[in-house]
């Protein structure tokens, strides 16, 4: 049943919406006609057309965007400072091996005076320094590094929730058109059919050309409403794409079968706006990302405070060498004796204390003061507008929820209304703009309950988002 509902809905849409929806249906069906030609056939062809629901099209963006991947890249970068800053830590030690060929005048080092002759030496060295103390900065570097990596993880997060939602919104304005169109066609039909009626009235002569003439400039109106549905469901739709990132070339089959009535309303008993507001400031990812955005901002600050304080750091080596005159007969001393009898070790401890570097160390810190002062700031910001954002989110998901009730009593008696409005046309006891004025009346009251009902399943959604149910399952 829910297969045959796809069908019709997108036979529907096909109708009206122009080639792109039209070959997705058709081209599938088509090929499962010519082999068997039955009703079950069509059911298993439309099950190869992948059909997007509003979930699938809000996790293909997220899959397919390009600021996605380069903030995936840019977290492992953050990563990499975060691994950077921990090793900055350890002792660094390095060796060295080295080789010398000389002739001339140089120092014989079994002798350690002038000679002329050719001499062939061998050194290797290892080196080791560790810092112990530097105002902190290695501390505070790796804070740095981890409140990046924190920000940098929860600003994907923000990625893909701003891109889901403006998703969501494209889809959802693409319905509405859709539907929009789908009410224009039925008034075209309506009008057509009252045009029909009007000139078999006119032949008989219970109507006048002035009525008839009435009536087609209704149904040109009616006409000129639908292709401007059409091109706007059109254009909704390459919107869509665009917020997808989906090939605007390739055919997109949209769900249709969005249903208000299926959705669970949100009670007043149990779900209030404080509730919302305060478990949003404490785990929307805007909010988080602000957080993080001033722990890095007081670290860098702490940094550049630590750099008025001295530094120590402790070090050592090892070194030995070999050494041949290769102008000279004389036995030497093999290389593992002279390996073990030329051995020198070295430690070292170092002190190094600011004094005066042209004020370098004082700008510096004043400027990240004041970048730490201005991401405090921006965190009140955010945290005010969030709060704004999920209050107005909240009063209009209930505002559209009475609105759509009230919207629902309009259309039943918008219809009741133009039903009459039909009969009595026919019975010549009102004029043609009456009748016209009833068939507009009944589309915008069709246009006025589908907007609620669009615009309470988005905010709707948006509440449920900021209730820590996530836009997009991973």
């Amino acid at each position: 049943m829910q297969n045959i509902k796809v069908i019709v809905s997108l036979i529907v849409l096909g109708s009206f919406i122009g080639v792109d929806i039209q070959n997705c249906y058709s081209q599938n069906v088509e090929s499962a006609q010519n082999q068997i030609g039955t009703r079950d056939t069509l059911v298993l062809a439309i099950d190869s057309v992948r059909i997007f629901t509003l979930d699938d099209c809000m996790a293909y963006a997220v899959d397919h965007n390009q600021s996605v991947k380069k903030q995936q890249f840019t977290n492992d970068s953050y990563k990499q400072d975060m691994t950077a800053s921990i090793a900055s830590m350890f002792p660094s030690i390095s060796g060295n091996v080295g080789a010398t060929l000389s002739y001339g005048r140089s120092i014989d080092p079994a002798t350690n005076t002038y000679t002329t002759t050719g001499n062939f030496g061998n050194t290797y060295s290892v080196n080791a320094s560790m810092p112990v103390f530097a105002g902190f900065t290695c501390l505070n570097t790796l804070r740095m590094s981890k409140a990046m990596q924190l920000l940098g993880l929860n600003r994907l997060q923000q990625i893909k929730d701003e891109l889901a939602l403006n998703t969501m919104k494209a889809y959802f304005d693409f319905l509405y058109y859709y539907s929009e169109v789908s009410y224009a066609k039925e008034q075209v039909t309506t009008s057509n059919i009252t045009l029909a009626q009007t000139r078999k009235m006119v032949e008989l002569g219970l109507k006048s050309e002035a009525d008839l003439a009435q009536i087609e400039s209704q149904v040109a109106s009616d006409e000129l409403l639908l292709i401007q549905q059409e091109n706007n469901a059109d254009l909704a739709l390459l919107s869509l794409k665009q917020q997808m990132n989906y090939p605007l070339d390739d055919t997109l089959c949209v769900d249709l079968l969005a249903d208000y009535d299926d959705l669970q309303k949100k009670s007043a008993d149990t779900l209030t706006l404080k509730n919302v507001v305060d478990f949003t400031l404490l785990n929307n990812p805007k909010m988080i990302v602000s957080e993080y955005n001033v722990k890095h901002s007081k670290y860098n600050y702490y940094y550049y405070l630590g750099r008025y304080l001295p530094s120590i750091s402790v070090g050592g080596g090892y070194s030995t060498n070999y050494y041949k005159n290769i102008d000279s007969d004389a036995e030497v001393a093999p290389f593992y004796s002279q390996f073990r009898d030329n051995r020198g070790y070295y430690f070292q401890a170092t002190l190094s204390i600011p004094i005066f570097n042209g004020l370098s160390r004082r700008t510096n810190a004043h400027i990240y003061k004041n970048a730490y002062k201005i991401a405090e700031q921006e965190y009140s910001e955010t945290e005010r507008a969030l709060q704004t954002e999920v209050a107005q989110t909240f009063m209009e998901m209930k505002g559209y929820d009475k609105e759509y009730e009230q919207a629902s009593k309009n259309v039943d008696a918008a219809s009741l209304s133009h039903e009459a409005s039909l009969k009595k046309f026919e019975q010549g006891i009102i004029n043609p703009i009456e009748l016209q004025t009833s068939a507009n009346l009944l589309l915008q009251a069709k246009s006025k309950k589908l907007n609620a009902k669009l615009q309470y399943l988005v905010r709707s959604r948006m509440i449920d988002y900021y209730n820590g149910f996530p836009l997009v399952n991973e």
